[in-house]
Parts: structure tokens; C-alpha cells; sequence
């Protein structure tokens, strides 16, 4: 349209340019839209304009209802109609579109599809359907082509290089310029190029040297030459493309393929996928629609009338574009399966496997009939050792480097030298992709080319050779990231190997297959546990190490400390398990055992806190306290050495009151180890160490009377935490720290938000004490709302923590529940609460909370008009508060006493 100086239609005159409609040289005030409408209507005028074309030029980015382009032609026929009633310029035609129907007068230079009786001779090139997301590259292709140099498309089969190539001569091509267009894809033998190229440009045949004849035309500049499907025959190809190029360097050619030229001449234009959004970032429908393999897949299931879909039929859109890599032809192939379906039936539709994907337009070329077929042609033409190494490279599951495919070429009988080259051979013919992250080099094939060449490994010789070689890959880097765990960051380490956990999975599957090897699999299970650890996915751990222990004979061949880390691991799954495992102590106590005849020193560390944890989950914060200076007496460990343990410590030390030695601990690990981007950052007992110190710090100082300081610290943890995205540190700063605080401060919006957020961690991560907190806090915010209904919450997590086990803090949220039922004038009940709570284990151990359980108490006498009563509790709660340095138990004390007049 830039190239349309003016329409002239009765007394109206459309510059397109300028974006202004004149009427007797006046402006006419119209909307965008309307003028979009406009314009296109007038430059065709005379013709039928589709809806579909409609909506692709005043939309692109958009998928929108058809009611709003009969809005838009409404009110443009009124504003025309309000200038100039006699005439009719717009006409609706029936099921098909709209006419503009009134004589146009223009000086715009014919379309190429229209123009040039010298095109009658060629082989013109297949129409093609609109093109979504490839307005970047129509440009940057057609800046190439003005270039010296041809332009060689290349890109996966199915990615859309001849409609791209096709849409790129249309754009270019004006008044006295012809298209020819060369279809290689039937050519079987590289000596039929020649005669297909000279067939497609009206050259004899009869001719010595047709190709000079090609050049003669070539010469004229009146034609833009299209080789499509260069890639079986591109040695032969590459030769007359280079030729002609170097004799007309102002020719405009260009060519598709799966790989490069590699000529002199050759300018690449790499085509990847259609862009689609990313899984991991939360987006709205709105925000989806407007990804071109979004819009695609919609457009081919649906056609331009679509309704609005719903938020998880767009989501299953995303998931299948995404397993699809943006390629065009794949997306097209599965929009038009899952045309037939409901959509409630898109989500497990390829779940497993591409098979249910149906065949593609009748009247396209064969290998773009089925995704299957595409592959195929590709496949067909890879000499063996790319043909070989393509299907050993299928048993990675996502990314892989350099170092991992040179582990399986002695698979395949592929000598180092030969794999190299197959490797860089199937990245240049887009069977692999290739990107580098963080410094190196990785690589990846797309999920329907994995799932293809895993179909061709299934039924090789190198089938169960190749599977084996993986699993020593993926056991040996996981026994370097072992090592590397020591000494970098979470946030670096998972950095890393975050990706890794498909593989493991895949890995051990084969090792405990029968036909596998169930000693390497022990092996991949031991070294795969600071992966799962990080990745706090406690349950897949704990199911991994129950089918190694099954083994016996196997688990019989593994070292000592390969034993101490299974046995630690095991205890650390049962404790933090939905339901805390009736032999989580006899777990820990073996582990323990395994740990001091190992006579390693880091693991009787860990195997020591670890079974402290436990006992203060269990309500036993005193016992937890004893073991811990008992093996530190025993073994002469200084804490100062073991700051993960210290932290532990200074946390169970505020369980059982101890709060001016837990402050000490605290401040000396926060100036050591408390920064928080250079911060040791490991989770050695299950909690970053960082996050770990600071939601410690927040639980003290809220105790110390300092609820603003609590709350900083613990939104600092907070953020670490999900920076790092490891959901132990995040549910233990929310859990043990933040939602707390804020509830009892009576921020209760806040409390609300980080509720939820407690609550999804609980799903993500089903750890139990996460979710019966995240259940009790809803309850204690409805109650202090006001409705009652919070009250059956609170009592129902109260009791499903004590059958999971955790007896921790139990006496305090039955407190909150006393002064829940005293706020609702419920005396009987509250005295209840209160009532249960002495008959806890723990409740002689966890004295925190000690001062609080006074003041409730004598808060209940005061109800029941005993003052005397009531303030001997009082003062008990200032006593004991002042005893352990609960600075706020003693003004919310002085708070309630104050209110009841007993000062």
C-alpha cells in the first residue's frame, strides 16, 4: 500500500500514505480501523474481499470476533454516507465478504500476481495461505535480495520455507517482473536439476547449455527465481545456483532447504519456528492470542470465527505448540485433528506420541501430508552415521552438550572424529538446534524429531548399547555436580542442572528395567539425590530410593558412603512426606549408624541435624538440643565449622526458649554467611542457608519485640527463596516466619497473600505441615473477618497435623484458636483449646510460647469474671517472658491487661 499515491472515488480522494481520506478536499475524521477497511476494500476495488483477509490486515497480531469487523463496516458506511447519501460504496456479499462497488480512479502500479504478460511461459510458484509472524523476516529476506548474492531459506521441514519464499516474491515482485518458481522436491536424480530448472523457466532443452539460457533471462531483471527443496540434490544445486549467481550478481534468486548451500554467494536466512509463549511465565489469554503459533493453531481448528476460548483451552494450545516447536506444518497438522474434537478432549491429546495427528491438505506435497512423512524426508537423505548418530542422540530427554553426545558415538561404532562431523552436519540440516547458554554450547532436537528417531533406535542393533551408555552419562555428571554441589550457589547449580532431572528419570527407568542394569541404577539413585533434594521433589525421591533399596544385591555392591548418602536421603524423604513416616526414627537412627561406621564427617553432621529436625517437628525441641551438643561433645565439632548445623541449632534453641543464645548464633552466622548474593546458598538440610538465617532472625526478633524488623527479614527470605525457586526454603520462610508474624500483628491482608502463596506451595511440593498451615491461617483469617466457618478449619488442620506427626507449634496455633473462640464469646470452647494443649508431648520442650498460653489463660478467667484468677496468669506471663526475653509476649500481655482494666 506505500506504493499507492491516491484513489479518487466520486468527491472522495484516499491518500494511504499520508493515513487521510479527503471529501472536497476536507478531511474525513476516521478510526484506524475503519481506515484499514477502507483502504484495503479501494485497492481492491471491484473484487470480493474474504473476511479472512479482513481480519488478517486490520488484525494481524489479533484474533478477534466477527462481530467486531461488522461494527467497523457500519460505521464506516455511515461516515461515507453522511458526506455522500446518493452513492453506494460498500456492498455486503453474502457468506463471502464485502465489495466496494464505486468506480475507483488511481495511478498504483499493478499487483505482481496480476502483471506481466512475460510470466505466461514460467512455472509460477503455489498459492500459499497468509502468513502469521513473519513480518521480520519477509523484511529482512527481501533486503538480502537486494544485495549482490543469492538467499538460501533455511530451516526444520514443516517450518514454513516455500510459503515464506513464495510471500517474499509477491512482496518484491512489481509491474514487468515475473516469479518462476523450481520445484525439486519430485527430482530423485541430481541430473534432472538442470532440466526441471530450464522446464520451470520455458528454456529448450534442446538447448547445450540450458542454465546459460537461464542466466540470459536472469540478466533482463524481470524475474525473481524460487528454488524450493534444494536439499536432496544440493551439490547439484549449489553448483547452478553459484553459477548463476557469479554471472548476474544483481539476480534475484532464491532457494529453500534443510541445510546451507555453502557457496560464495550464498546469503542464509535461518527460518525456526513460529513464536509461541513461554511455559514457565504466567500469561493471559489476551497476551497468548497474539503468538503467530497461537494464532495458527486457532485459526486452522476454528477459522476466523472463533469465540472466546476459554483460559484452559488456550493453555493446551500453548502446551501442544510448545512440544511442536512452532513448526507450521506440524502446528497445522494437529490444529486440524483436534478440529473434530471437544475441547475438553485437546489437552491429552498427544500426550503420547504424535500418532493422532492427522493427514495435512490433500493437494499438498506428499512429505507435508503427515509430520511423519516430513521426517521421513529428511531422514531418507542423511548418510548412515548422521542416520545412526540422530538415533542415539533421541535418548536425551531436553538439552544436551558437546561432551554428552561424544559419550554415545562408541554406541553407534562411530569413531570421535566421524561423530563430530555427523553431529555439525545434522545442526546445519535442522534436524538438531543449537544455542549457546552460559558460556557453552547445547543442543537439542525438537520433541517430534526426538520421538521419530527414538522410533528408528527401537528397532536397531545399538538400541539397548545406546541406552546403556546414557545411563553411565548421566551417573557420571550427576557425580560431578555432586562435587560442584560444595561449592556453588543454589541458584548456580540448578542453573546447571535444573534441566537434568528428565534424563535421570529416563536413566532409571532403563537401569531397573529388566533388561537393564540394576547396580548402575543404585549408582544413578545415589547420585541423583542432591538433585532432588534442590529441586525439593522429596516424593520422586523417596519412590527412587524404595525400588534401589528392593535390590539387594545390588545395594549389597555399594560403598559405604554411597549407603550413608541413600540412608540419610531416605530419612530426610520420610520426614518431610505428606504424612511424616511411622519409621522416620528408626530411619534416622540407621542413618546415623551408616554414617559413623563411614567415618565421614560431613555426614554424621548431617545425619545428627537432620534426626533433630525431626525430634523438633516432633515437638521434641530439648531432645533435639541434647543430641546435638551431645555428638558435638562427643566428636569435638565446633558449630563455627558446620554453619548450616549452627543455624539449626540457634532455630531449635527459640523452640525451647533459649532466645539470648540463639541470638548470639544468629548474628555471627548473618555476618559470615548471611549475604544474600554471595551466600554459601546450599541446602544441605533441606533449606537454603541464606533463606535459612534470615527467617530465623525474623522468628526471633518478632519474639524480641521487634515486629517491623521480623517482617523485613522474613519478605528477604521470602525473595530468595522464590528467586531461587526451591520450595523447602520458600514454605519454611512462609510457614515458620512470615505468615505467623503477620497474622498475630493483625496484617491481615498481608496474611491473606501470603496464605496463598503457602497454599501453592503445599501443591507444588506436598509436604504436610505446609499444607495443614496454609489450612489453619485461612481459618484464623476468616475467624478474625468475623465468620465462624474459620473455626472448623482451624480445628480440622490442627488435627490432621497431629496425625501426620508434626506436634510442632501445635500448642501455639490451639492458643490462636482459644483467643478465635474468646473474640466470638465462645468461653466453653476456648477453655477447650486451651485445655488440649497441656495435653501435648512437647508441651514442657517448645517454650516459646510459654508466655502467650498465660495471657490466654488468664485472658479465659477474665471472661468468666474471675480478676484474681486472671491476673495471677497474667503476671505468670510476664514472669515468663521476662525469664526467656519475649519482649512482645510481654506487651501483648500489658495489652490485655490494660484492656481488662487489671493493671
Amino acid at each position: 500500500m506505500s506504493k499507492h499515491k491516491a484513489y479518487q472515488f466520486g468527491d472522495f480522494r484516499l491518500l494511504p500514505e499520508a493515513q487521510a481520506l479527503l471529501y472536497k478536499g476536507q478531511s474525513v475524521a476516521l478510526g484506524g480501523r475503519g481506515f484499514d477497511i477502507l483502504t484495503l476494500l479501494v485497492a481492491r476495488a471491484g473484487e470480493v474481499v474474504s473476511k479472512a483477509d479482513l481480519f488478517s490486515h486490520v488484525w494481524p497480531d489479533y484474533i478477534v470476533h466477527d462481530h467486531n469487523l461488522k461494527v467497523n463496516v457500519g460505521n464506516l458506511r455511515r461516515s461515507l454516507a453522511e458526506l455522500d447519501p446518493a452513492a453506494e460504496y460498500i456492498a455486503t456479499i453474502a457468506g463471502r465478504g464485502y465489495k466496494f462497488v464505486a468506480a475507483v480512479e488511481d495511478n498504483r502500479p499493478a499487483r505482481a500476481r496480476h502483471a506481466a504478460p512475460v510470466t505466461s511461459h514460467y512455472t509460477v510458484p503455489p498459492e500459499v495461505r497468509q502468513l502469521l509472524g513473519r513480518d521480520d523476516a519477509i523484511r529482512q529476506i527481501s533486503e538480502q535480495l537486494d544485495q549482490p548474492g543469492y538467499v538460501t531459506i533455511v530451516g526444520p521441514g514443516g517450518a514454513g520455507k516455500t510459503s515464506l519464499a513464495v510471500t517474499v516474491a509477491q512482496h518484491c515482485c512489481s509491474e514487468g517482473k515475473a516469479i518462476a518458481f523450481v520445484d525439486l522436491s519430485t527430482v530423485t536424480d541430481p541430473r534432472f536439476v538442470v532440466p526441471a530448472i530450464a522446464s520451470a523457466l520455458g528454456i529448450s532443452l534442446g538447448l547445450d547449455d540450458p542454465i546459460a539460457g537461464a542466466i540470459d533471462l536472469l540478466r533482463s531483471n524481470k524475474l525473481l527465481l524460487i528454488i524450493d527443496n534444494c536439499e536432496h540434490v544440493i551439490a547439484m544445486a549449489a553448483t547452478i545456483v553459484e553459477r548463476m549467481s557469479a554471472e548476474v550478481p544483481g539476480a534475484r534468486i532464491l532457494g529453500t532447504s534443510r541445510e546451507p548451500l555453502r557457496t560464495r554467494h550464498e546469503q542464509i536466512h535461518f527460518l525456526s519456528g513460529l513464536a509461541y509463549p513461554d511455559q514457565t511465565t504466567e500469561l493471559s489469554t489476551t497476551d497468548a492470542l497474539r503468538f503467530p503459533a497461537i494464532q495458527l493453531f486457532m485459526s486452522t481448528a476454528h477459522g476466523v470465527e472463533v469465540s472466546e476460548p476459554t483460559v484452559e483451552y488456550v493453555r493446551s494450545v500453548v502446551s501442544i505448540c510448545t512440544r511442536l516447536d512452532g513448526l507450521a506444518l506440524a502446528i497445522e497438522l494437529a490444529a486440524g485433528t483436534a478440529s473434530v474434537l471437544a475441547p475438553s478432549a485437546l489437552d491429552g491429546l498427544f500426550k503420547d506420541g504424535f500418532d493422532a495427528m492427522g493427514r495435512g491438505a490433500r493437494d499438498a506435497p506428499l512429505r507435508h501430508q503427515s509430520l511423519e512423512a516430513t521426517l521421513d524426508w529428511s531422514y531418507r537423505l542423511l548418510p548412515d552415521r548422521e542416520a545412526i548418530l540422530l538415533g542415539l542422540l533421541s535418548v536425551f530427554s531436553g538439552r544436551f552438550n558437546a561432551d554428552d553426545a561424544e559419550a554415545m558415538y562408541s554406541a553407534g561404532g562411530l569413531e570421535p572424529m566421524a561423530g563430530r562431523d555427523a553431529l555439525s552436519q545434522l545442526v546445519a540440516k535442522s534436524l538438531l538446534s543449537a544455542h549457546y547458554d552460559g558460556g557453552t554450547l547445547h543442543y537439542r532436537l525438537a520433541e517430534s524429531t526426538g520421538t521419530y528417531a527414538a522410533r528408528r533406535l527401537f528397532g536397531s542393533r545399538y538400541r539397548e548399547e545406546a541406552r546403556r551408555q546414557f545411563a553411565i552419562r548421566i551417573r557420571d555428571k550427576l557425580q560431578i555436580a555432586e562435587r560442584e554441589w560444595f561449592s556453588q550457589t543454589s541458584r548456580e547449580w540448578l542453573g546447571k542442572y535444573r534441566r537434568q532431572i528428565d534424563d535421570v528419570r529416563a536413566a532409571i527407568s532403563w537401569a531397573f528395567d529388566p533388561a537393564g542394569d540394576a547396580e548402575l541404577g543404585v549408582e544413578l539413585v545415589v547420585a541423583a539425590l542432591p538433585l532432588w533434594q534442590e529441586l525439593s521433589a522429596f516424593r520422586e525421591m523417596l519412590a527412587a530410593i524404595d525400588i534401589a533399596s528392593a535390590r539387594s544385591s545390588a545395594l549389597s555392591a555399594l560403598a559405604p558412603l554411597g549407603r550413608v548418602k541413600l540412608s540419610t536421603a531416605q530419612a530426610w524423604a520420610m520426614t518431610l512426606a505428606r504424612h511424616m513416616h511411622p519409621q522416620t526414627s528408626d530411619a534416622w537412627r540407621e542413618s546415623i549408624f551408616h554414617a559413623s561406621a563411614s567415618g565421614n564427617a560431613e555426614f554424621q553432621i548431617r545425619s545428627v541435624c537432620g534426626q533433630a529436625v525431626f525430634l523438633a517437628y516432633s515437638g521434641r525441641p530439648r531432645q533435639a538440643l541434647r543430641s546435638m551438643n551431645g555428638f558435638a561433645a562427643t566428636s569435638g565439632l565446633d558449630w563455627a565449622t558446620a554453619p548450616d548445623g549452627k543455624r539449626l541449632l540457634a532455630h531449635i534453641k527459640i523452640y525451647a526458649g533459649e532466645l539470648d543464645s540463639a541470638s548470639h548464633h544468629l548474628q555471627t552466622l548473618m555476618n559470615d554467611w548471611g549475604n544474600l548474593e554471595e551466600g554459601h546458598g546450599l541446602s544441605r538440610f533441606q533449606v537454603d542457608l541464606p533463606v535459612a538465617i534470615r527467617l530465623s532472625q525474623a522468628f526471633l526478633s518478632w519474639l524480641q519485640g521487634d515486629p517491623e524488623r521480623a517482617s523485613g527479614l522474613a519478605g528477604r527470605a521470602i525473595d530468595r527463596a522464590a528467586d531461587l525457586d526451591h520450595m523447602i526454603s520458600l514454605g519454611n520462610a512462609i510457614s515458620l516466619a512470615a505468615l505467623p508474624i503477620a497474622f498475630v500483628e493483625g496484617d491481615l491482608e498481608n496474611a491473606s497473600q501470603l496464605q496463598r502463596q503457602l497454599a501453592d506451595v503445599s501443591r507444588r511440593e506436598s509436604v504436610g505441615i505446609y499444607e495443614r498451615t496454609a489450612t489453619f491461617f485461612a481459618g484464623a483469617i476468616q475467624s478474625a473477618r468475623g465468620d465462624k466457618a474459620g473455626f472448623t478449619l482451624m480445628q480440622d488442620s490442627i488435627a490432621g497435623l497431629l496425625r501426620g506427626g508434626w506436634r510442632a507449634r501445635v500448642p501455639f496455633y490451639r492458643s490462636l484458636l482459644a483467643e478465635a473462640y474468646l473474640a466470638a464469646g465462645e468461653m466453653q470452647l476456648a477453655k477447650a483449646s486451651l485445655r488440649a494443649v497441656l495435653g501435648e508431648i512437647g508441651i514442657r520442650e517448645e517454650r516459646w510460647w510459654h508466655p502467650d498460653l498465660w495471657r490466654v489463660a488468664g485472658m479465659i478467667e477474665a471472661g468468666a469474671a474471675r480478676p484474681h484468677e486472671a491476673m495471677r496468669y497474667f503476671q505468670k506471663s510476664l514472669d515468663c517472658a521476662c525469664a526467656i526475653g519475649a519482649g512482645a509476649a510481654t506487651k501483648r500481655t500489658q495489652l490485655a491487661m490494660a484492656a481488662l482494666d487489671l493493671r
